[in-house]
This record gives structure tokens, sequence and C-alpha cells, in this order.
């Protein structure tokens, strides 16, 4: 993750899992602060999946009122200073690097993000100075444990199935399966239904398309 230019974690996985990245992202919140948002591709995202809503890991952003973004499919120019950082490991880091353990990797992983790219190498987008020049945490704390989605109490919630799918007023409506087992809001306006995690709006339904989106 970047902010303000900084790179904030480097860490090695054996499996590309999604409780791993999210496991890195909650230590590197802990110590920097909540973003307003966050940008990634797409290999944790609900279109991975063929899914509508949202993923289960866009939602724990979402109830960490971070907004979840994501580049287009096959364009990673979207990310391209992530790509960036990619080749510069490529160049600096990975030649030099301790292989004999995951312990040495991680080590030498840290030391050169911190001593090395953060601190001392010069950015050409920063005018040639290094990214601690312009880095600042966030003032936005993490919270100790994961918090639930809240909801206004007069909320009308349903629960999302194991398919991903809720029951409304004789509809089934796909919520997505990313939050199986979570509560969602359903808002009936004159000419749609709206459906919320928490204060993210994840599907907006015209009347007209519940015939062709849901079953009876």
């Amino acid at each position: 993750m970047e902010t303000l230019e900084e790179v904030a974690a480097v860490s090695i996985h054996l499996k590309n899992l999604r409780e791993a990245a999210w496991r890195v992202l909650w230590d590197v919140f802990g110590e920097f602060g909540l973003p307003e948002a966050l940008l990634c591709d797409n290999a944790f995202s609900n279109r991975a999946q063929n899914d509508v809503g949202l993923s289960r890991f866009d939602s724990w952003l979402v109830r960490l009122h971070i907004h979840p973004i994501h580049g287009r499919a096959h364009h990673p120019q979207t990310q391209g200073k992530i790509e960036r950082l990619h080749r510069t490991c490529d160049e600096e880091l990975f030649p030099r690097i301790r292989r004999d353990a995951l312990d040495h990797f991680d080590e030498d992983a840290n030391r050169w993000r911190r001593e090395v790219y953060n601190s001392l190498r010069p950015h050409e987008a920063l005018g040639d100075l290094p990214p601690i020049a312009r880095w600042k945490p966030s003032p936005r704390p993490r919270p100790a444990t994961l918090p639930e989605a809240e909801y206004p109490y007069h909320a009308d919630l349903r629960k999302v199935t194991c398919r991903g799918d809720i029951f409304w007023h004789n509809y089934r409506i796909l919520a997505g399966k990313g939050l199986a087992g979570q509560h969602v809001r359903v808002e009936e306006r004159d000419d749609a239904i709206a459906i919320f995690y928490a204060w993210k709006q994840v599907r907006l339904l015209a009347h007209s398309q519940l015939f062709r989106d849901t079953v009876l």
C-alpha cells in the first residue's frame, strides 16, 4: 500500500490468500492509520468471482469506512505506481535480498523499505526527494477489532444467505456471496430498490428489473 508515495509494507507469502493480505493491511492500518480509500487490482474483488455486490475483502474495508476502489480489468496502468514499485523491486531489491529463509527475506525487504526506498531513494515524481519528505500518517486511527456493519435503528434489514441472496417481498435478490451471513439494508424508492452494506450502496435495481434479476 502506498500513501503519498511511501511504501508501508513489503511482505512475502507463499500463497495468494485473502486472509494473508488482510493481516498485512491490518498491521499497516494499526501503524499508520486508516486511508480514505484503497485502490487495488481485482484479485480480491467480486469481479474476480463473477459476482455482484461486495467481495468479503471489500466488506472488511467498508466496515472501516474505507472506500474500496478497483482498477479496470487487464489495465495495470490504473495501478501505475505499484507497477513501478514492482520494477524497482526487481532491479534494486530482489538481486540483493537473502533467500535462505522467509524471516531473512522479510527482514531484508523491510530494511530496504524503511532505510532506502522511503528515506533515501530519490523519486522523480517528488522532485527527486525521498518519500519521507512528503509522507504523513493518517489522522484516522484503526480500531482494536474490526467493527460490525452499523445501520439506523429503523432500517429494513435482511440477512444474506450462503448463496449470496436475500428475500424481500417474495423476491430473491442477489446481494453477493461476499456478504453471506451479513445483514444488508433494503431501501425502497419510488422507482428502484437500493441495497446497502453499512454505508455503501452495493446494488440499485429499478422495479422493472426485479423480474429479470430476481426469482419469485
